[in-house]
């Protein structure tokens, strides 16, 4: 009998334990969360909710200046750089495209005729969930180019 208590024991005492130690690190995990002390659930949706608005009509508007530039008088394209998150087109005029996620071949093809040609942004359009960049040179030559973001720097 002295037996089977030992080995019941032995069984419920870690698990026991196990429980005990994992409710004590959820509870100091939420006490050092320090957006939870300051706002409520609800209020953390509402925040939530507000911030991708806020980002969304940041988007709107920096589709909406880049179409507006593209649509004026713009620079020709002097420098084509990569960067991690796609390719930059510098202008001749101080301003920078910036074209994010363009695949590799299509910055080879500029990196090899947008200087030459001397291409121009002629038009920007939104196509689903991408754009659609039109470039074209002094010659005649033209080159579309597809983006999932188009932003501009100045």
């Amino acid at each position: 009998m002295a037996i089977v208590l030992c080995v019941a024991l032995a069984l419920i005492a870690p698990s026991a334990g196990y429980w005990m130690a994992r409710k004590r690190r959820r509870n100091c995990r939420a006490a050092n969360d320090s957006l939870r002390r300051v706002f409520r659930p609800r209020e953390l949706r509402e925040l939530d909710t507000h911030l991708e608005r806020v980002a969304v009509d940041e988007l709107r508007r920096l589709e909406a200046s880049a179409l507006h530039y593209v649509a004026g008088d713009v620079g020709y394209v002097v420098l084509v750089s990569d960067s991690r998150t796609g390719i930059g087109l510098a202008l001749s005029d101080g301003h920078r495209l910036e074209l994010g996620g363009v695949n590799r071949s299509t910055l080879r093809l500029l990196e090899e005729g947008a200087t030459e040609e001397r291409l121009r942004p002629s038009r920007v359009e939104r196509v689903g969930f991408a754009y659609r960049l039109l470039l074209r040179g002094e010659a005649g030559a033209e080159m579309e180019v597809f983006a999932r973001r188009v932003t501009l720097a100045l």
